[in-house]
C-alpha cells in the first residue's frame, strides 16, 4: 500500500448525509446501444418497467410510465451522441402488476437467483459460481464521491441481508464486506449489526487512493490462497440492486449519484431515474454559483470529462462534478520520479507519455500521476489503459 496516497478531503465540495430525490423528470432517454432493437411503438403509452429494448440476451425497462415519442440523436452517453428512446413522463408510476414480495431471499435456488440477477439487470459482473470468496466493497471509487457511502447509509439492513443470502446462495466460503475506516457512521453502524450475520466479515481498509480499485482492493485484503480459490467481486450498489430485484422481481430504474464540486453551492447525492438527462438533474437540484465550469463524470481524479451536460444518467453514472476551470499552465517536467513512485501498478508515466510504442495495457486509469504530478502534467490522454474500478 506504500504506493498509494491519502486525498483529502476539499471543504468547499464536501457533502453532508441528506439524499434529494429527483424522480418526476419530463424526459427520460434510453440509449439504443448496438444489438438492441425497440420493443415500443411511437406515440404509445406505456407502464413503468415495460421493456423498451431488446437483444438476443439482455432487455432494458422503462424507469417511468408515460408515452414514447420515438427515436433521438440529440443525446449523449459519455460524450458519444447516441440514438435514444424517449419517453415522456405522465408523473403516474403506472405498473401494469404489482409484484409479491419474496420474504426470504436465502432460500433462491443458484440458478432461480442467477437468471433474476441477469433478467432485471442488477449487476453486469460475471459471477463464478465456484468461487470460494464473496468480496463486497463498499468503498468509494472517488475521495470526492459519497455514492457507496450512502448506500450503506440509507439500506444497511437490506445490504447485510443480501450479502448473507449470496453467501450462502453461491456456497461460498469466505464473505467480506470491505469498507473506508474513516466512513465513521457506517463503521460504527455495521459494527453494532453485523453480529446478527456471522457469515460477514467487516473489514475496515485505510483511506488512501486508489485502495477501491476492484484488483487493488483484492490483491491488498485478499491471500493468495483466497484469490487463488477465486473471487466473487461485487460493489455495494449492485448488492442494493440485488436486493430489491429478489425481493421484489423488479427491473432497477433509480440510482444515487454524487453531484458536487466548487461551482455550485451545496455538493449533494441524489436519487435519480435511469435515463435523466444530466442538464436536468443539474437544473433542478444545483445552483451554479460559477458559470465557468468543467463537467467530470465519475470521479474528480479518474473521472472523464464532458464536452456537455448533454449527456445522459446510465447505470453505470456514479457522480457528476462541476468544477471551475484551473487556470494553472502546464509545466516542464522536473524529473521527480512522484509519478512511477506512487503508481498503483508501478508503471512509469513520464516514459509511457514519451514513448507512443510504451505498454500501457495495465494502466487502471486511476488518475494518480496527474493528480500528484507537482508540475500539473496531464498523462490522462497518454495512458488509457483497462478500467478496474
Amino acid at each position: 500500500m506504500n504506493s498509494m496516497v491519502t486525498i483529502k478531503e476539499s471543504k468547499n465540495i464536501s457533502i453532508d448525509n441528506t439524499v434529494l430525490n429527483y424522480l418526476n423528470p419530463d424526459y427520460i432517454y434510453i440509449p439504443i446501444k448496438e444489438g438492441f432493437s425497440i420493443n415500443v411503438k411511437s406515440n404509445t403509452n406505456i407502464y413503468k418497467e415495460d421493456i423498451l429494448l431488446k437483444s438476443d440476451d439482455k432487455l432494458i425497462y422503462s424507469p417511468i410510465s408515460g408515452k414514447v415519442l420515438g427515436k433521438t440523436s440529440s443525446m449523449s452517453d459519455n460524450n458519444t451522441v447516441i440514438p435514444c428512446v424517449v419517453v415522456e413522463n405522465d408523473f403516474r408510476e403506472k405498473i401494469k402488476k404489482k409484484k409479491s414480495t419474496e420474504k426470504y431471499i436465502n432460500e433462491y435456488s443458484c440458478e432461480d437467483a442467477l437468471k433474476l440477477i441477469y433478467k432485471y439487470n442488477a449487476c453486469d459482473r460475471d459471477i463464478d459460481i465456484n468461487a470460494k470468496t464473496l468480496l463486497i466493497n463498499g468503498i468509494d471509487s472517488d475521495p470526492f464521491e459519497k455514492t457507496s457511502s450512502h448506500i450503506i447509509d440509507l439500506y444497511s439492513s437490506k445490504i447485510l441481508e443480501a450479502i448473507d443470502a449470496l453467501s450462502i446462495i453461491l456456497n461460498v466460503d469466505t464473505t467480506i464486506l470491505a469498507i473506508n475506516n474513516h466512513d465513521t457512521n457506517n463503521v460504527i453502524n455495521l459494527s453494532n449489526n453485523i453480529g446478527t450475520y456471522p457469515n460477514i466479515a467487516l473489514k475496515l481498509v485505510p483511506d488512501i487512493y486508489p485502495l477501491s480499485f476492484q484488483n487493488i482492493l483484492i490483491k491488498n485484503i485478499l491471500t493468495k490462497k483466497q484469490i487463488g480459490a477465486g473471487v466473487i467481486y461485487l460493489t455495494v450498489q449492485d448488492i442494493y440492486n440485488i436486493y430489491n430485484v429478489l425481493k421484489r422481481k423488479k427491473p432497477i430504474t433509480e440510482k444515487l449519484v454524487t453531484i458536487s464540486g466548487n461551482a455550485i453551492e451545496s455538493p449533494v447525492v441524489v436519487n435519480v431515474k435511469i435515463g435523466t438527462s444530466m442538464a436536468d438533474l443539474i437544473k433542478n437540484c444545483c445552483h451554479i454559483i460559477d458559470k465557468n465550469y468543467y463537467v467530470i463524470t465519475n470521479g474528480l481524479i479518474a473521472g472523464n470529462t464532458l464536452t456537455s451536460l448533454n449527456n445522459i444518467v446510465t447505470s453505470d453514472t456514479r457522480s457528476i462534478f462541476l468544477n471551475t476551470v484551473d487556470s494553472t499552465p502546464e509545466k516542464k517536467c522536473i524529473n521527480c520520479g512522484l509519478c512511477n513512485k506512487k503508481c498503483p501498478i508501478g508503471l512509469n508515466p513520464k516514459y509511457i507519455r514519451e514513448h507512443k510504442e510504451a505498454d500501457r495495457s495495465k494502466c487502471i486509469n486511476c488518475g494518480l500521476c496527474s493528480y500528484i504530478c507537482p508540475s500539473k502534467i496531464n498523462f490522462k490522454p497518454f495512458l488509457g489503459g483497462s478500467d478496474e474500478k
